[in-house]
């Protein structure tokens, strides 16, 4: 039996060793945390402070604003397009990745002859720069000599001016970035559909269910969760597009504004107009944006969604 004097002996050393694991996680966290920090928090911090402030670059004559920027910009006939904007090309991208994942996952599954290398294929524009993808996409896009409107006229179909049209310049736009972003999207469904237990399909295709009701009423419910992850993944991020509008548009918001999201009009807003107050505040009010859907989304994901 221990004594007192062993006891202590032992809740000091391995009070000790806590010390020590932590102090080791905390040096290996550091960098990471540093990052963060310098790249995001304090940035994030600035941010929110400069909405509540009349600042200029010079740094003279800046002035407290209260909450006037945030009613300026709610009431700014640009910032409200700019919204209707990002919530239009939100909801053509997000049922459209859900779709295609789920189909492209289906279809090419591990039993395929050559499932690696056509995924491999599928990701491949996930992992190339939107920058150069872009290019080859505006020439695609051209309304004279791009592969779209030739494609429509081989097809006896109507061709379109694309991104120099008003009304086709965001669908143009989700096109490529369907292209661009769906094979994320298909490699984690992928993971999820060969995770599911193959004794649960096989049970119920021998009680004769067919391949419609396995997938219906086995399948979509047990990814249900990756479903539900790709969905809010998904909404934030086309809540916050702005590199393949600003790539395809040539940096001008798209014809008539039409492909003006609020990140674009953000970024015009402080780097070319040099209004940094104004556009902190219209980040601010993305990011409660973001925040109420996501919420909203965790809500309604927790009635829907089947949790093993």
């Amino acid at each position: 039996m221990a004594t007192n004097s062993e006891t202590v002996y032992y809740t000091r050393l391995k009070r000790n060793r806590r010390w020590k694991n932590g102090i080791t996680a905390a040096l290996f966290l550091l960098p990471t945390i540093a990052f963060l920090a310098v790249f995001v928090y304090v940035p994030s911090a600035m941010a929110l402070g400069l909405a509540f402030w009349h600042y200029h670059l010079a740094g003279v004559n800046t002035t407290w604003a209260g909450i006037s920027n945030f009613t300026d910009a709610l009431q700014f006939s640009i910032f409200q397009q700019s919204l209707v904007n990002t919530f239009y090309f939100a909801i053509m991208m997000v049922p459209s990745i859900l779709i295609l994942s789920v189909l492209i996952a289906l279809l090419i599954n591990k039993t395929t002859k050559y499932y690696s290398f056509i995924r491999t294929f599928i990701l491949l524009p996930y992992v190339t720069p939107v920058v150069g993808t872009a290019i080859g996409w505006l020439w695609i896009f051209d309304p004279t000599y791009g592969i779209a409107n030739g494609i429509l006229h081989a097809l006896g179909l109507p061709t379109s001016q694309w991104l120099q049209s008003p009304s086709m310049a965001m669908p143009a736009i989700a096109i490529y970035s369907l292209w661009h972003g769906v094979g994320f999207d298909v490699i984690i469904v992928m993971s999820a559909i060969a995770s599911m237990q193959k004794t649960v399909l096989e049970a119920a295709a021998v009680d004769g269910a067919n391949a419609w009701q396995r997938f219906w009423r086995i399948t979509l419910p047990l990814i249900s969760p990756t479903l539900f992850f790709i969905t809010i993944v998904t909404t934030i991020g086309t809540l916050q597009s702005f590199s393949q509008i600003f790539a395809l548009t040539g940096g001008n918001g798209g014809p008539e504004y039409a492909t003006t999201t609020t990140l674009f009009l953000i970024y015009e807003t402080a780097f070319v107009y040099n209004h940094f107050s104004y556009a902190s505040a219209m980040a601010v009010i993305l990011v409660l944006i973001i925040i109420l859907l996501t919420v909203i989304q965790r809500y309604i994901g927790k009635r829907i969604v089947f949790y093993q």
